[in-house]
C-alpha cells in the first residue's frame, strides 16, 4: 500500500464518527474542499477538456495519472498556483469491488455516497436516468461514466476505476481510453496564504524611487 493510500486508509478508518458532519466547503477559485478526507478537488470535473489539455474528457490510466502529475491550477482567489494534484485514491481490501455505500474503499466511493449521496443501482442499464440526490453538489461539468482512480492493481497492466452512473466500482485494462479523470489534492486551500500584492503607497514609492535613479543616472551620463 503505497503513502497516499495508507493515509485515505487511516482517514476513512474514522469515518464511522462524524460521517454525518461530513461537509463540501466551497473555497472559491474554482476548489471544493472536502473537511473529512481533507482533500481539496477541483470544482470543473471535466477540466482536463475544459482547460485546453486534452480534445475529449476521455483518456487512458496512464495518461490520466501524467495530466494530474502535471496539472499546474491558479487559485485566482489567493493568487496561487497548485502543482500537487493527482487522481483519487483506492485501497485494495480485497472486497472492494462492487458497491461500497460507505465508502471506506476510495476516495470516489466516498464522494459519490456520502457526500453527493447518491443511491446505488444494482441493475446498471445505460439508458437508467443520472443519479439525483437533494444534497449539495458544487461541481460542474460532471458526467455520469467511469472516472480512473490513480491507484494500479498489484497485478501488472490493471487500475482502479469508479462508474459515476450506477455506483460501483472494479479494476479496468490502463489502457482502455473510454473513462475519465478528474483531479484532487490533499490539504485545505484556505490554509494557504494570499499572495503579497504590495499597498498603493508602497508601488508609488517604488515608482519615485526609481525615477529618480533615473535621472541620477541621465546626469552622471550628461557629464
Amino acid at each position: 500500500m503505497n503513502r497516499k493510500a495508507s493515509f485515505l486508509a487511516l482517514a476513512l478508518g474514522a469515518f464511522g464518527i462524524g460521517t454525518a458532519n461530513a461537509a463540501l466547503i466551497d473555497r472559491g477559485g474554482g476548489l471544493i474542499y472536502d473537511d473529512v478526507l481533507n482533500v481539496t478537488w477541483l470544482q470543473d470535473v471535466s477540466y482536463i477538456q475544459t482547460s485546453g489539455y486534452s480534445a475529449l474528457p476521455q483518456t487512458n490510466y496512464t495518461d490520466g495519472v501524467a495530466w494530474a502529475d502535471q496539472l499546474s491550477y491558479y487559485d485566482e482567489v489567493r493568487g496561487v498556483s497548485y502543482d500537487d494534484w493527482r487522481l483519487p485514491s483506492t485501497i485494495d481490501l480485497g472486497s472492494s469491488r462492487g458497491y461500497d455505500t460507505a465508502g471506506v474503499t476510495s476516495e470516489l466511493a466516498y464522494m459519490w455516497y456520502i457526500n453527493l449521496g447518491y443511491q446505488l443501482n444494482y441493475n446498471p442499464l445505460p439508458s437508467d436516468p443520472a443519479p439525483v440526490s437533494d444534497l449539495y453538489n458544487p461541481f460542474i461539468n460532471m458526467a455520469y461514466r467511469g472516472y480512473w482512480s490513480g491507484t494500479a492493481t498489484e497485478r501488472p497492466g490493471g487500475a482502479w476505476y469508479f462508474h459515476w452512473h450506477f455506483g460501483f466500482q472494479d479494476v479496468d485494462d490502463i489502457n482502455d481510453g473510454g473513462l475519465r479523470v478528474w483531479a484532487v489534492r490533499d490539504g485545505d486551500v484556505a490554509n494557504m496564504p494570499p499572495a503579497s500584492v504590495p499597498e498603493p503607497g508602497t508601488l508609488a514609492l517604488f515608482g519615485t524611487a526609481l525615477l529618480g535613479l533615473g535621472l541620477v543616472r541621465r546626469r552622471r551620463l550628461a557629464k
